[in-house]
């Protein structure tokens, strides 16, 4: 007996062509592919950058030293001890922010060691395994948007973000806090270097993985 789709032999009392997995009846067997989640195909990791760090805290703080100026030369009314007092606050201030930054460099260097980002064949996976643990996960098959971009300084630094949106994010992320975009509908990775080859390599596994669904 032969195969009415490809001519294949078939044995006796066989239900179905074992080349082509038609029936013998004439009907074609249904094929279900079985995608395997439990290996990471690529790992992304955000990179400490000491320099690009010490900038955008720096940049911070004196922000909040222009604020924390304008109020309280606003309120010293007495112009003979005036210089005297500015000079006392300015002092304060930048040791408090010196101390302050030194601080938030430590263990945002100790935080980034700790920030995976895992791609699975139909997933990402999102790990901080620093002080307070927190994990989200994605399905590829729920992303709306893949997005990358650079500012200036990041551009100087070689590095950039990725951003990946869900069917139910806004769009309008770009004050989102953290890596997480935590309270979003998303994933924010910073820091990342090569980013627009990284941009690429992350994109084709979330097509592949949403149309393999």
């Amino acid at each position: 007996m032969f195969c009415k789709k490809c001519g294949a032999e078939i044995n006796e009392g066989a239900a179905f062509c074992p080349k082509c997995g038609t029936a013998v009846n004439g009907e074609a067997t249904a094929k279900t592919q079985v995608i395997e989640d439990g290996e990471v195909k690529y790992q992304l990791k955000p990179k400490f950058i000491l320099g690009y760090k010490i900038i955008t805290s720096v940049g911070r703080g004196l922000l909040y030293f222009l604020i924390f100026a304008m109020y309280f030369f606003s309120e010293i009314e007495d112009t003979k001890n005036a210089s005297d007092v500015i000079g006392m606050l300015i002092g304060i201030f930048f040791g408090i922010m010196v101390v302050c930054i030194i601080i938030k460099l430590i263990f945002e260097n100790i935080q980034y060691k700790h920030y995976e980002y895992n791609f699975y064949n139909t997933k990402l996976e999102y790990i901080d395994g620093f002080l307070n643990k927190e994990e989200k996960e994605l399905k590829y098959k729920y992303i709306r948007e893949v997005t990358m971009s650079q500012n200036i300084i990041e551009r100087l630094f070689g590095i950039g973000k990725i951003k990946v949106f869900t069917n139910a994010s806004s769009g309008m992320n770009n004050g989102a806090y953290g890596n997480s975009m935590r309270n979003r509908n998303g994933i924010q990775i910073h820091c990342v270097e090569n980013v627009v080859e990284q941009y690429n390599k992350v994109k084709k596994i979330i097509d592949n993985g949403s149309q393999g669904e």
